[in-house]
């Protein structure tokens, strides 16, 4: 039977959520529906509800969450009600050459719904009255309940705290995976991470974590720099210092970092990351701009210097190996994902998160979506 939930409705670019309930068809073929317990808040939520990119509207937004599965549909296999999940926004369709090599973000398939505010399995489950709502991200995190393609479900050991389980469905898979899987970070390099909130400060662990000799945070905000610096950064500049950026940009040539990621999609940002490596050096960038911003780069200094630049999305991995992966290295203690949760909302404050977000204060806002997100 069909299922009821409160959910954060966006109308309207740059404007308020409303909180209604919405309706959830029943988990079709391949389908199964989750309970959402805890919602990250990522800046893609906050630049899509800002309007930075196209997107069918009335949506329900929200692409880092962590919940129960309450329901399965027909041909679901993998999991069962009761289990404990990490939502994967890079589903695939499962068969075309790209999920075949591991690599589901590549998915056009997927990639198409997800523009269209649709599951790969199906139109949107999601209903107000007659009037059909987009699901963001082939998810919709930001509601009590989901209805999302078994694919899009990855379970975890009950020993993983809802809040950090959403993390790692995006800020954490992003940024370690950045690290760890886009650059393979060598053993004993210098690298620069440019942008300290959540993925930033993922990246760092990830960096560190492969054994990174140095890596330096770039970002405006003092406490995330501090919280850099915490997480083991073994250096932290004001991303807003002029003359500290030109320090990097003139070193760059000669001792410039080994590789940079980027995460945030300041064309500034990314021109800093791409000029601060040395010769050879590699640019990682993991932050989205705004839809059609142009990013001035410097092609005779690209070619004379064979710096590469490379795009990094969703960890570059397959999430159902990366997501145990590294929820196995948290329940290990090597990632101290716990630290990055600085702020927690109910469902019904989503606007203060949002806000929160935007003025870059604290590190990463939790939605508390349904019971006690903070417990295993």
């Amino acid at each position: 039977m069909p299922a009821d939930a409160r959910a954060a409705v966006l109308r309207a670019f740059g404007a308020p959520h409303d909180i209604e309930t919405v309706s959830l068809r029943d988990p079709g073929q391949g389908e199964v529906l989750v309970r959402i317990s805890a919602a990250g808040i990522c800046h893609s939520d906050v630049g899509q509800a800002d309007g930075e990119w196209d997107f069918p509207l009335p949506g329900v937004l929200g692409h880092e969450g962590a919940g129960v599965v309450e329901r399965i549909g027909p041909g679901v296999t993998g999991v069962s009600a009761g289990d404990n999940v990490i939502l994967n926004l890079a589903p695939g369709c499962g068969i075309c050459r790209h999920c075949l090599d591991g690599r589901p973000i590549r998915c056009q398939a997927s990639l198409a719904a997800m523009a269209a505010g649709r599951l790969t399995t199906g139109p949107s489950p999601i209903c107000l009255g007659r009037q059909q709502v987009a699901t963001y991200s082939l998810l919709s995190c930001f509601a009590e309940r989901a209805v999302v393609a078994e694919r899009s479900v990855i379970p975890v050991p009950d020993g993983i705290p809802a809040e950090v389980g959403a993390l790692i469905g995006c800020a954490v898979i992003t940024g370690v995976g950045a690290a760890i899987e886009t650059l393979k970070v060598p053993s004993g390099s210098r690298g620069a991470v440019i942008g300290a909130g959540g993925v930033g400060l993922s990246a760092i662990l990830g960096a560190r974590l492969a054994g990174a000799a140095s890596v330096v945070a770039v970002d405006p905000a003092a406490g995330r720099r501090a919280a850099a610096l915490e997480l083991g950064a073994t250096g932290a500049f004001n991303a807003a210092d002029e003359a500290r950026n030109r320090q990097l940009r003139d070193a760059g040539p000669a001792e410039g970092f080994d590789w940079s990621i980027v995460t945030v999609g300041r064309p500034e940002a990314i021109r800093l990351g791409i000029e601060s490596i040395r010769p050879g050096g590699t640019a990682c960038i993991v932050g989205l701009a705004p839809q059609n911003t142009p990013v001035p780069v410097d092609m005779l200094d690209l070619v004379t210097y064979e710096r590469t630049v490379v795009g990094s999305a969703y960890g570059s991995a397959s999430p159902h190996a990366l997501i145990p992966r590294l929820a196995g290295l948290y329940l290990a203690g090597q990632l101290p994902l716990d630290r990055l949760i600085t702020d927690r909302f109910p469902l019904e404050q989503i606007d203060e998160a949002f806000a929160r977000s935007r003025e870059a204060a604290g590190l990463r806002c939790v939605l508390n979506v349904s019971g006690d997100a903070s417990r295993p």
